[in-house]
């Protein structure tokens, strides 16, 4: 399609909008044993399986959206090194800000959270477990900035702050699967992600960059904090 559609900008954003949990819920039934027997890889644990296979069909749909969307945007512009610093520091301490959000919300509800720790459904302490996160934060990225937040800013013409907030709403929505806490945790730091977006100079490398830090953090430093 050559002529842009709004409405049609609208469609793929909201089909486009929670791929995650459709996959989540889909894995979970085959890998915790109520899909087909037998089914994973033998090679793999059925964790880290289920989690190769969630980044793959999230890269899928990822690059599908950014094809399929009847806009014109790009990966990269130029941009100043030190937004892409500032994305690597802004990775290495979004998992203490999603702790303290965590621990401020349980709080109101008279709860304690723990001490930072991988989620129970999450796996770790494989390469394969932090190559597919890397997958999946180039993934979202796309989708929510890239394309989202770039598609309310820029082609509906929404005020920069409404368009990121609605992002990193339904980016936090798109976390249901862990539960509400987690929901609001990543809205938090999807807030995060659209202000390097933004301000980077609507480069989406540069929040990728974040969240690829951001997780290859979680994913190695948690694991060995949990060790005895």
């Amino acid at each position: 399609m050559t002529t842009r559609t709004l409405c049609l900008s609208v469609l793929v954003l909201l089909c486009a909008a929670f791929p995650a949990q459709a996959f989540r819920l889909t894995l979970s039934g085959v890998l915790s044993g109520t899909g087909i027997p037998g089914w994973a890889p033998r090679r793999l644990d059925r964790a880290v399986t289920g989690q190769l296979m969630f980044a793959a069909a999230l890269i899928a749909t990822a690059a599908l959206v950014a094809t399929l969307a009847p806009m014109r945007w790009e990966f990269s512009s130029p941009v100043d090194w030190r937004w892409y610093a500032a994305a690597v520091a802004f990775g290495c301490l979004a998992p203490v800000l999603e702790w303290a959000a965590g621990a401020a919300l349980l709080a109101i509800r008279h709860r304690r959270l723990a001490g930072i720790a991988l989620h129970r459904l999450v796996a770790g302490g494989s390469v394969w477990v932090v190559l597919a996160s890397v997958g999946v934060a180039a993934a979202e990225e796309v989708l929510f900035r890239g394309v989202g937040l770039h598609l309310l800013d820029q082609v509906l013409g929404w005020p920069a702050a409404a368009a990121l907030v609605v992002t990193a709403i339904v980016y936090g929505l798109n976390h249901l699967y862990f539960g509400a806490v987690t929901v609001a945790q990543k809205t938090i730091t999807g807030v995060g992600f659209g202000l390097l977006y933004l301000l980077g100079g609507h480069n989406v490398l540069v929040p990728l960059v974040a969240h690829a830090v951001q997780n290859v953090v979680v994913l190695t430093v948690l694991p060995r904090k949990e060790a005895p």
